[in-house]
């Protein structure tokens, strides 16, 4: 029986690699996606002793005041505490009156920096330092002073659990844009588990003509996509842990990197992706013929975008309680059209005077849903980056705020603004000489807001690209194995191609185009919908850097889609034209 599923010969080994890379690629996207809950959920976690309240349970005391404080526009926390002897610890020893435990970055910080601008708002002596597994990220800047001071309440405990209301709402955002990276995995680890599959529900019906049952060939079709599966799950798990040290230092959240054991996933979903191929070979896919998609599918899109202009720019009554089903049909719009912008585009290159293009052209009509699956996340992934990158843009290099240039303003009961020299080491002065005078005021200036702003809007930038890169490529991959697919199925087509004198160049410009078209066709229409939906909310067009962005992806999946070209050479060797060769 086990020769039945093990892999024998050089086509099938062909078969079990595609298999096995396909899952392994799934696999890695899979387990970086969702590390992004986790990375949040440890940064909270870690800090979730910062933010003691009045009302924080326990069973000592400690008095206690965090005041976020600033300097040169990074955001310092700064806490005052008195400490009795039953009072509970929060991971280090807390500091006694006149003494001062600060975390690395922040004694770094003092040494580098005069006191009248920085030190002086903490007195004491720095007497130990804060674990680095205790703050939010290993760049963190905080300091914990020993001393009573005015402000201050009794907590009967130190906070052990995060307390953040918008926790919550930013896992679901999160959710769903792993949901939305994960559209193209889902297809190409379809994609990939069905490279050659012809072939294999061939030898699986000629099992069926001998006396094997319908459970045995399911049973050999779900081992041998097993086994391909679980070497492709080793070697995902394998990228995963390489490239999740380096996301954790490179990508960050509020302008900062993440603590490396914090970005990670639950080991559980490293089953979904080889449970998906084992599916897939199980239940194989229906090949049953379907109408042409006509122009109807247009319908959706045209009613969201001229909804949309209607009401942005006409003053027309009750179109405005309509805007949210504008931007839904608008959206579902982009996904459904998709299959006959894949037709006409086959039709448009049926033009061409030229042989290649013309087989290529024909492959795309006869089935333009088959073209358009693999790269269907493409569109709504352009399109979501599209609109997202224009929103970005408009920030601008400098967001507005109440606060003008050079002006500092003390919230302490007093409420006043003072103006200094214009200098950031005088406007840090005076909010060194105001935290001495009030160490519970509220002291800011216009920079930390230009900062925060600028980081959180780099944040979002940064991040649409890295999903839209992994889109394309991952849909390229996609492309590429269907292709794949698509060329061991025509061996025999090929090789009486290339038998009547079509020449081995022909044909791999006939591959070329039937996995690049699609590519290029359906990122150009999400960017295209994107740019007219901002246009039609009168928002402003993407930075010239998201169209490098989109660019160098989309050059990037089409190297990767052009990989069947490796066995187009013997795919379509003379040995092909023999009886019981697919088609």
């Amino acid at each position: 029986m086990a020769g039945l599923w093990w892999p024998r010969g050089k086509g099938a080994w062909a078969r079990f690699a595609f298999t096995a890379f396909g899952v392994a690629v799934g696999v890695t996207v899979l387990m970086l996606c969702l590390t992004a809950q986790s990375a949040l959920q440890g940064r909270s976690d870690r800090s979730a002793w910062q933010y003691t309240r009045a009302d924080t349970p326990g069973t000592g005391s400690v008095r206690w005041l965090a005041v976020t404080d600033h300097f040169h526009g990074e955001q310092v926390l700064r806490i005052h505490v008195v400490a009795g002897p039953d009072s509970p610890s929060p991971g280090f020893p807390l500091p006694r009156a006149g003494e001062v435990v600060a975390s690395p970055a922040m004694q770094r910080l003092f040494a580098s920096t005069p006191d009248d601008q920085l030190d002086d708002r903490f007195p004491g002596e720095v007497t130990g330092t804060i674990p680095v597994d205790l703050l939010s990220h290993p760049e963190q800047l905080i300091a914990v002073v020993g001393g009573e001071v005015p402000g201050m309440f009794t907590a009967a405990g130190i906070a052990t659990s995060p307390d953040h209301a918008f926790f919550a709402f930013a896992r679901i955002i999160v959710g769903i844009a792993a949901l939305v990276l994960l559209v193209p995995v889902a297809v190409f680890v379809v994609m990939a588990s069905r490279i050659a599959a012809a072939q294999r529900e061939r030898r699986l019906a000629a099992l069926r003509l001998v006396g094997a049952t319908r459970s045995q060939t399911a049973a050999i079709a779900a081992v041998e996509s097993g086994i391909a599966a679980l070497a492709g799950t080793f070697a995902g798990w394998l990228a995963y842990e390489g490239l999740r040290r380096v996301l954790a230092s490179s990508v960050t959240y509020e302008g900062f990197p993440f603590h490396a054991a914090d970005v990670r996933a639950p080991l559980a979903a490293l089953v979904l992706v080889p449970l998906l191929a084992v599916l897939v070979s199980v239940f194989p896919l229906r090949r049953n013929a379907s109408k042409l998609p006509t122009a109807v599918r247009a319908l959706p899109l045209a009613v969201g975008i001229g909804g949309l202009f209607l009401v942005t720019y006409t003053s027309a009554a009750g179109f405005d309680e309509l805007a949210a089903l504008f931007v839904i049909s608008t959206v579902v719009g982009a996904l459904v059209v998709g299959p006959w912008v894949c037709l006409q585009v086959g039709r448009l290159l049926a033009r061409a005077r030229s042989a290649t293009t013309a087989l290529a052209a024909r492959r795309i009509e006869h089935d333009p849903k088959a073209s358009f699956r693999a790269a269907s996340a493409l569109v709504f992934a352009a399109f979501a980056a599209t609109y997202l990158s224009g929103l970005v843009s408009a920030y601008g290099d400098l967001p507005g705020t109440g606060i003008p240039p050079g002006v500092v303003t003390v919230f302490d009961g007093r409420d006043r603004e003072i103006v200094s020299d214009g200098t950031m080491a005088d406007e840090e002065r005076i909010r060194t000489r105001e935290a001495i005078a009030s160490p519970n005021a509220i002291i800011n200036t216009r920079r930390e807001f230009v900062l925060r702003e600028r980081r959180l809007w780099d944040d979002v930038e940064s991040a649409v690209h890295f999903a839209v890169t992994i889109v394309v490529v991952v849909a390229g991959c996609g492309v590429a194995a269907g292709a794949a697919g698509g060329v061991l199925e025509r061996r025999r087509s090929f090789a009486l191609l290339r038998a009547s004198g079509t020449t081995l160049g022909q044909l791999r410009r006939v591959v070329v185009l039937e996995t690049g078209v699609p590519l290029v066709a359906m990122t150009g229409l999400g960017v295209a919908l994107g740019v007219l939906t901002l246009v039609a909310t009168k928002g402003p067009l993407p930075t010239p850097g998201f169209a490098a962005v989109v660019a160098s992806g989309l050059a990037v999946a089409l190297l990767v889609a052009a990989t069947p070209l490796a066995v187009l050479e013997r795919a379509s060797g003379i040995d092909a034209i023999r009886p019981g060769t697919s088609a």
